[in-house]
């Protein structure tokens, strides 16, 4: 029997829709080595989907006094800006699922941890403003991923009930948040791959945004 046509969507950004967690764990690594620090990937993961209140606090605790946190962010923020001066690479199936969306009047969101304002200027710079306009960002809720704030806020401005939402995501932090506020949770795995507790969740798990839509019914699988 075939799956009800979702209502909505919602889209989280980076690592889903842009390549970009690639870009800021390439810069992360790269600070740690200039500000003579060791290397430390779980740190990195555990910021990965939270906002920068969030980050801003797990960063603290991670570099426990061996650095002055406004240093590392100024050296990291230089090293991200580098990357990103150009261009923000897209990834596979974004553009296409923004377009079968609006062609088939699926009203869509993206709710990111990143800043609004911020979000918007990546979103423009990776060629992709005029299809996804409408952002809720990590400074417009109090709580960030995993709690469930910025899902159901973004659900209420698309006027859905969350369970008939279907949130795409990334991150673990990104998933739990998703699924505790309700709605279909589609995983396509970044930096970040699920562990046995993540999967225990009973979310869908895809390779891709396509393979994802395919699999809650947003897209008909050609027969």
């Amino acid at each position: 029997m075939p799956l009800p046509t979702p209502q909505a969507v919602v889209f989280d950004m980076d690592g889903l829709l842009l390549d970009t967690e690639r870009v800021y764990f390439e810069g992360f690594r790269t600070t740690l080595d200039a500000l003579g620090l060791p290397q430390d990937d779980d740190l990195f993961r555990r910021l990965v989907g939270t906002n920068r209140v969030l980050g801003r606090r797990l960063l603290t605790e991670g570099l426990a006094g061996r650095v002055n946190l406004e240093e590392f962010d100024a050296v990291w923020d230089a090293e991200i800006a580098q990357r990103l001066a150009d261009y923000i690479p897209v990834k596979p199936g974004a553009r296409a699922m923004a377009e079968h969306l609006r062609e088939r009047d699926i009203p869509y969101i993206i709710a990111t941890s990143t800043q609004t304002k911020k979000a918007h200027l990546h979103l423009e710079r990776a060629g992709l403003g005029a299809l996804f306009r409408d952002v809720v960002g990590g400074d417009q809720v109090a709580a960030s991923k995993p709690a469930p704030d910025i899902y159901l806020h973004a659900t209420a401005r698309l006027g859905h009930d969350p369970s008939n939402c279907v949130a795409f995501e990334d991150s673990p932090n990104g998933v739990r948040a998703a699924h505790a506020a309700g709605l279909i949770t589609v995983q396509v795995p970044d930096i970040v791959a699920p562990d046995a507790e993540l999967r225990a969740l009973g979310h869908h798990i895809a390779s891709n945004i396509i393979a994802g839509a395919h699999e809650v019914g947003l897209m008909v699988v050609p027969e």
